[in-house]
């Protein structure tokens, strides 16, 4: 047992290197027959030569594409090498579509106007003039008297007619004194309508055509003045001018700027 204790790894290394001789010895052996075998028999496969392709429908697909047929009848649709169909002898080309816009009644209704400042222009020899119109989100700019009221967005119709500088006297409790008080007039007038005085900084009333319009398409209703955008069916149209007197509107596309005439049904 002592002998088996002191010598125990030297024991197990030669078992072990025994074993790996062995095995060696095998494989040699097993190559050795394997080799006077011969070679091993195989199957051999026939090939089937390939049967050459005709390349006349790839060479007319080119060329088909480097020059595309075109359309040479009126009906692309019609069977080929069939007869034309004749276009139609029938077409009022003065006929437009109707639009989906009804014109149900026009009134005047009174509107508010403010004469917001002045200035004096050397370059111009004159004055220049602020003016604000109700139902407009903007103010009007207006270069001299004589000019139109408008400007890239609408032409709202009035014209600056007459300007006279006043001043009064009011007292300024203030500093317990009087002092001079601008309310200088501005005369505005609609063609064909009386003219308006305008004094700055107080509001003044004039009436104005009020369109009431029906959008057929969807069944909307409103109001609409001069300058304002309409819109119906997907397309914006432009007021451009409302009478009172005929019982009718101007619209103009704002894409085509074709105009059209909306007569009320009443």
């Amino acid at each position: 047992m002592d002998f088996l204790k002191r010598y125990y790894e030297k024991i197990v290394l030669a078992a072990a290197l025994v074993a790996l001789i062995g095995s060696a010895i095998y494989l040699a052996m097993r190559v050795s027959q394997l080799s006077s075998g011969g070679p091993t028999t195989r199957t051999a496969i026939k090939a089937v030569p390939i049967q050459p392709m005709d390349p006349t429908p790839y060479s007319n697909a080119i060329t088909s594409l480097a020059n595309p047929p075109l359309w040479t009848n009126g009906n692309p649709f019609a069977e080929i090498g069939g007869p034309t169909p004749a276009p139609p002898t029938n077409i009022d080309k003065t006929a437009a579509p109707e639009l989906p816009i009804s014109l149900l009644s026009v009134v005047r209704k009174p509107f508010k106007l403010l004469f917001m400042a002045y200035a004096n222009d050397p370059a111009a020899g004159g004055y220049n003039f602020q003016i604000n119109f109700q139902f407009r989100a903007r103010s009007f700019f207006i270069p001299a008297v004589g000019d139109l009221i408008k400007d890239r967005y609408e032409d709202t119709g009035y014209r600056i007619v007459k300007f006279e500088k006043k001043s009064v006297a009011v007292y300024d409790p203030t500093f317990n004194t009087a002092r001079d008080k601008d309310v200088s007039e501005l005369t505005v007038q609609h063609e064909g309508a009386n003219p308006v005085v305008l004094v700055l900084g107080k509001e003044s009333e004039d009436q104005e055509p009020v369109a009431q319009v029906r959008c057929t398409a969807d069944g909307l209703t409103g109001e609409y003045r001069r300058g304002q955008l309409l819109k119906c069916k997907g397309v914006s149209y432009k007021v451009f001018d409302i009478d009172i007197d005929q019982k009718q509107m101007v619209i103009v596309d704002t894409q085509t700027q074709e105009q059209h005439i909306i007569k009320s049904q009443q």
